[in-house]
């Protein structure tokens, strides 16, 4: 081969590395990120040598006897990960209950906060970032011999929802349904298949994995292409819009390099064996 074409060849090399996340946090530091001024938030993150990060928490199923303690939820940290990765620090990862993470926001014991959509609409004095960081199409399942065999019979009926869930909104907007939120979407799983609500609206592809399961073949998709009305916000202190900027044109980056697509695929394949494990005993523990 020629020296000429020694030099495409790496180049080709290179760029198919960063493409499939190798040597890096999947590619998603790049010079024109780095490169963006950062606001006081980050300011004080690069300074103090850690980002601090508020996340969703919860149990993962377990046997009755050996609870587990709760932790982060594996999206929202997948996410974290890559913003301190493209500050050059190190990541502290906060779970945090839903009644206390604006509070944790407002008290400076996180930088950010990183836990889907927000119950409510974002309160005073906490911005968002624009863009969302969970983009999937949802889908509704209810038993097949069940009330609820049809989408105009959604109106009033209860759907089990996860925590932070832009789905919650969705259902209720689209259908006029009464969505329950549970810790996790483990939780609104296992609720579901206990009888406690008469669908589930989660993430299409996490439901189409498990309705090829044999255990799932009393469920029925109800209602597809269920999209998300809410945008889950990268949210942080009012008044620093560099810092606001910055995780905007991140959270872009996040979409666009494919580093959404795989953090999406490992969530629902996470998901199905997490649920999977359900009806081998193990329990979600509140």
């Amino acid at each position: 081969m020629t020296e000429r074409g020694l030099v495409l060849a790496g180049a080709a090399l290179a760029a198919a590395l960063t493409l499939a996340g190798i040597g890096g946090a999947w590619g998603f530091a790049t010079p024109s990120l780095s490169s963006l001024p950062k606001g006081p938030v980050l300011a004080r993150a690069i300074e103090r040598g850690k980002l601090v990060v508020g996340v969703r928490r919860y149990p993962r199923p377990a046997p009755a006897e050996a609870p587990t303690p709760p932790e982060p939820d594996g999206f929202d940290a997948t996410l974290a990960r890559q913003l301190a990765a493209s500050l050059g620090i190190p990541l502290e990862l906060v779970g945090l209950d839903p009644a206390r993470q604006e509070a944790a926001l407002r008290e400076g014991r996180v930088d950010l906060l990183v836990a889907g959509v927000p119950a409510s609409s974002t309160a005073r004095d906490i911005a968002a970032a624009p863009g969302s960081y969970d983009t999937g199409r949802g889908l509704v399942v209810a038993l097949r011999r069940g009330k609820v065999q049809d989408e105009a019979a959604l109106r009033g009926a209860s759907v089990c929802v996860g925590e932070g869930s832009g789905y919650a909104s969705a259902v209720s907007q689209r259908f006029g349904a009464e969505p329950r939120s549970y810790p996790s979407s483990v939780h609104a799983a296992s609720a579901f298949m206990a009888g406690e609500c008469a669908a589930l609206a989660e993430d299409g592809e996490v439901l189409e994995r498990l309705m090829q399961n044999e255990e799932w073949r009393f469920y029925k998709p109800l209602a597809s292409d269920v999209r998300l009305p809410s945008d889950a916000a990268i949210r942080l202190a009012d008044g620093d819009s560099a810092s606001r900027d910055y995780l905007a044109a991140a959270l872009r980056q996040w979409r666009s390099d494919g580093t959404l697509a795989k953090a999406r695929d490992a969530r629902a394949g996470n998901l199905q064996f997490e649920i999977t494990l359900l009806k081998d005993g193990f329990v979600c523990h509140s």
